[in-house]
């Protein structure tokens, strides 16, 4: 939400200026990105963090046939 703020901050001068649509949003792409990217890293770091927590199998319980699945493996394994 915040980058789309910074994107039409930028924007918005530059197509009131007649630097064209695309010129302008290429343009206000780049600065918004690039000024989040710096002072927003807090918030990236966030995401990231709740990204990992998401896809972490740590916290996550397993079924009774995960749990027999893996006893045959090590049984398996330990033959070797």
């Amino acid at each position: 939400m915040i980058r789309l703020v910074l994107f039409f901050i930028v924007f918005l001068p530059l197509a009131w200026l007649g630097w064209g649509a695309y010129l302008a949003g290429a343009v206000a792409l780049v600065v918004a990105f690039g000024v989040s990217y710096l002072f927003l890293n807090k918030f990236r770091l966030g995401a990231n963090a709740d990204v990992q927590r998401l896809f972490s199998d740590a916290d996550r319980k397993k079924s009774k046939h995960e749990l027999e699945d893996e006893a045959a493996e090590d049984r398996f394994q330990q033959e070797d």
